[in-house]
């Protein structure tokens, strides 16, 4: 399976694609790919025309399992687990479960974080999202906080089996890693943490930091 990354990035960027996503899952389910790396500039993929038949939106990631061909995280990563029949229960309910939040990260979560984040890494030079951003914030509370809450009685979304939910969550958390927001809910920061432990996690940080030529750490 081939699966579009990035391999090169502006260095406010690091450790945010969502490139990151598809290995994790990939790593977890044991199945074996090969990247193909693409170079980012600040604005984004504008000159790689030939990649618009593959994605496009010109976005990051997208799969190529043996010509079929599947963009947008959420999507890849549950086909993945339904592929390798891993990371997702095989029972109906407990399945859409992992449904319910990998969708609610995706939908009610990333859309407030990733203002959050923008706000943070443009400061002064964009006022009017640095006035957004405390109803960012506002609104992430009503989300984080009963999460934090659940998350002091299981250590996953859906109980005691890490799933693709867990994975996306994880991953829209890290837009939140660097700033005051995490620390206010200590469940959910213990839970990216115990994710980001992972052998899979560490695995494919380290290339992805190898493959951008970039520290160890600076990514994490």
């Amino acid at each position: 399976m081939k699966v579009y990354v990035f391999k090169s990035l502006p260095p406010f960027l690091w450790g945010y694609t969502r490139d990151i996503r598809a290995m994790w899952a990939m790593e977890e389910c044991g199945i074996a790919y090969e990247t193909v790396g693409l170079d980012c500039g600040p604005n984004g993929l504008q000159d790689e025309t030939w990649y618009e038949p593959i994605s496009p939106f010109k976005q990051v990631p997208v799969i190529d399992d043996n010509g079929y061909i599947l963009a947008e995280s959420g999507a890849i990563l549950l086909y993945l687990a339904e592929k390798s029949g891993k990371l997702i229960p095989k029972d109906l309910q407990p399945r859409a479960q992992v449904y319910r939040w990998l969708i609610t990260s995706l939908n009610n979560i990333e859309p407030f974080a990733l203002p959050v984040l923008f706000a943070d890494l443009q400061g002064d030079s964009n006022p009017h999202m640095k006035a957004q951003r405390p109803w960012h914030v506002e609104i992430l509370a009503r989300f984080l906080g009963p999460i934090d809450q659940m998350l002091a009685k299981q250590p996953y979304l859906t109980g005691n089996d890490f799933t693709v939910a867990d994975i996306i969550l994880t991953c829209v958390l890290r837009e939140l890693r660097k700033n005051e927001i995490l620390p206010k809910y200590p469940n959910v920061e213990k839970f990216r943490q115990r994710c980001q432990e992972r052998p899979a996690f560490v695995k494919v940080l380290n290339a992805y930091e190898d493959r951008l030529g970039i520290p160890r750490g600076s990514a994490l």
